[in-house]
């Protein structure tokens, strides 16, 4: 055990220090979301009007670190120690081990070496953690396990019901709501960018070689859904790492540049068994656009107009515990295999619900939500299963991006991606080169 202790502090003191990349007013721009210039005046004036902030983040750029810590200490702020501090990168079976960490009960190491934290915890979460322990804030590991997501995937979402009852009260209640139509168009776009930067141009066939296998079969012949480790070319698009589960691991495309403006936005990390993937997405998404199912919008005090300037308002339906989640609408066509998705939006629902449960377990209070881009920006994903369980509930999104010109919003990409819409300077170094859980 001490030896254990020992290599863990050791990787700690060689990792990348939080403060080793410095993030400067010249690194980003603010915009709202039809690309009029803000401030973080603005985000803290519409902080005081909603009770959930998404913060949607690319997982390695050092901008959206750094908004994120600003968000939590201005949620601080004007709550008090009724904001509360909400992450993707923790799931719901180590909630107690956050808690304890908390309350001061465990170490710093003990905490990491029992809670699976992401490896690039220390330089990119570890303020936020810290920050709310300082100031007595409630932090919620708010996902699901990944080796149930995974399950998902192998054997689909009835599969789930095989699980004992204390792994059901790590997962959103079953059965939990399919995607929006909307969310699986965004979906199948990236499942499609993805499959076809995985084709080579021209297949190299070696003399007396077998048969080539078509490159969209051999894609899932690599059992994309299992979980592999999928790496970008830090210049050309974003790692698609964390953790797959596939006995033994297996690139795709090794070294393979992915265009991050054809796969903006891609989550495709969780398809499988939860491996966090950053792109950012090529198609014009405008919140004017999107229709939230089942109310699903948001309430600002006055009506608020998201991307074309569709109002979208909740009906005032607050509720001390969450109702009973809605039945799945049948299932949209979904590309890559309808397990996929299904896995994907088990991350979005049980995020959701643990917000949920939070607000219904202590009224008054209020929550920041980081979470990856794909998740909340348009006002999809996590969003739209939060205002299943608990309609009524005012948020607000915050969407990350990188670029080379931070000057120009550019409508075809940005258009509606959140209320706000911010554009990081993509030329500055990533928090780590390869992730893992």
């Amino acid at each position: 055990m001490l030896l254990t202790i020992l290599a863990f502090l050791l990787a700690n003191l060689i990792s990348v220090p939080a403060d080793t990349i410095k993030v400067k007013a010249e690194h980003y721009r603010i915009y709202r979301s039809d690309g009029t210039p803000a401030t973080m005046d603005d985000i803290r004036a519409a902080i005081k009007k909603v009770d959930v902030v998404f913060v949607g983040e690319q997982h390695d750029d050092p901008v959206s670190h750094f908004i994120e810590q600003r968000v939590l200490e201005a949620m601080f702020d004007t709550y008090g120690n009724a904001a509360a501090l909400s992450l993707e990168m923790f799931s719901r079976d180590v909630q107690y081990i956050v808690d304890e960490y908390l309350a001061g009960l465990i170490t710093d190491a003990h905490f990491q070496l029992s809670s699976s934290p992401w490896s690039n915890y220390p330089q990119d979460y570890k303020p936020l953690v810290d920050f709310a322990k300082d100031k007595n804030l409630a932090v919620i590991a708010a996902n699901a396990p990944r080796r149930y997501a995974n399950r998902v995937t192998r054997n689909g979402r009835q599969s789930l019901h095989d699980l004992s009852d204390q792994a059901l009260t790590y997962l959103a209640p079953l059965p939990y709501g399919a995607a929006s139509a909307k969310y699986t168009e965004q979906w199948n776009k990236v499942m499609s960018d993805a499959m076809a930067s995985m084709r080579p141009a021209t297949p190299v066939v070696p003399p007396f070689a077998p048969p080539a296998v078509p490159a969209e079969k051999a894609a899932m012949e690599h059992k994309m859904a299992e979980g592999m480790e999928m790496k970008h070319e830090e210049g050309a698009g974003h790692e698609m790492v964390e953790g797959h589960e596939m006995g033994s691991e297996h690139k795709m495309a090794e070294g393979m540049k992915m265009d991050s403006e054809a796969h903006a936005k891609m989550h495709v990390e969780h398809m499988a068994s939860g491996k966090e993937a950053q792109h950012e997405m090529g198609e014009e998404h405008k919140m004017g656009e999107m229709k939230h199912e089942e109310g699903a919008g948001h309430e600002m005090g006055s009506e608020h107009k998201m991307g074309e300037g569709m109002a979208m308002k909740h009906e005032a339906k607050t509720s001390d515990t969450p109702p009973p989640p809605p039945p799945p609408p049948a299932p949209a066509q979904q590309h890559g295999g309808d397990t996929m998705l299904d896995a994907q939006t088990l991350w979005d629902a049980t995020m959701a619900w643990s917000i949920a449960e939070h607000l219904a377990r202590k009224p008054g209070s209020k929550v920041v939500h980081m979470v990856g881009g794909f998740h909340s920006e348009t006002g999809t994903g996590t969003p739209e299963h939060l205002v299943q369980y608990r309609p009524g509930t005012r948020f607000m999104v915050i969407t990350m991006k990188t670029t080379d010109d931070i000057t120009q919003f550019n409508k075809e990409t940005h258009l509606g991606m959140g209320d706000f819409v911010i554009l990081g300077d993509e030329t500055l170094p990533r928090t780590y080169g390869t992730r893992t859980r």
